[in-house]
């Protein structure tokens, strides 16, 4: 997981509270249909990976979006050299990284095809309560926003700091919950897990309005990126 505790990496820096009001939902269109609603537990999955080159296997979470697509944070799998997705329903399918973002710590996962319908995602206010669905490690556990923040982090693999919006949250995970959706009390996603503080009881997300622009610009990507062995991370284009 991105560390306040990714790893053991510094802390992330909080530049601005933000004033950012509800605005009404939103469906991620990322090729799915809209007309089942899926429960945040049938969207989640545990991903496992095989490291590439030196680097150690993983294992984290995800977030089914959409037809044969999944999202989760870059620093779970820009390491990796095969991927496998395990879903609620017992299922376990490879996957291929078709998108990474290292400023935005994303990821994007392309599976087989699925027919899943697309995701609809939500802004929420400081007080709203929810549950982080299907962190690898933790399960599902409820959540209360404390804050809504602009982030300061260093890229992933890299040294230059970057900003973006996202939600700090009283609740307990761990590592391997990284990449989990946080919902709100009507289902809707949040934001993407990607850190938490020392003490585990200060979660970390990425808006969900990021991680729809994110979706929207890579839903189509189909070419996998490949691991390079001598570098022990994916060979970003």
């Amino acid at each position: 997981m991105r560390d306040v505790r990714y790893g053991s990496l510094v802390a992330a820096t909080i530049l601005a509270m933000v004033g950012y009001a509800c605005r009404a939902s939103d469906v991620v269109d990322v090729g799915g249909s809209t007309a089942v609603p899926v429960a945040p537990a049938e969207r989640a999955v545990t991903i496992d990976t095989t490291g590439c080159g030196l680097a150690a296997d993983r294992m984290g979470s995800g977030v089914a979006v959409g037809d044969g697509l999944v999202l989760t944070v870059a620093h779970l799998v820009v390491r990796s050299d095969r991927l496998a997705v395990n879903e609620t329903s017992g299922g376990r399918v490879d996957a291929v990284v078709v998108a990474v973002d290292l400023d935005l710590d994303l990821a994007v996962l392309r599976l087989p095809a699925n027919g899943l319908a697309a995701i609809e995602t939500a802004s929420a206010d400081t007080g709203a309560m929810g549950s982080i669905v299907g962190g690898a490690a933790s399960g599902t556990v409820p959540f209360q926003v404390n804050g809504i923040v602009r982030i300061s982090i260093e890229e992933i693999l890299g040294s230059e700091r970057h900003s973006r919006l996202g939600y700090k949250l009283d609740a307990t995970t761990t590592t391997g919950d990284s990449g989990a959706g946080a919902y709100d009390e009507d289902d809707r996603l949040i934001g993407i897990v990607f850190a938490i503080s020392d003490e585990g009881e200060t979660t970390w997300i990425t808006s969900s309005a990021v991680a729809a622009e994110f979706l929207a610009a890579h839903a189509d990507d189909r070419t996998p990126i490949v691991c390079d062995p001598d570098a022990s991370r994916l060979a970003l284009p």
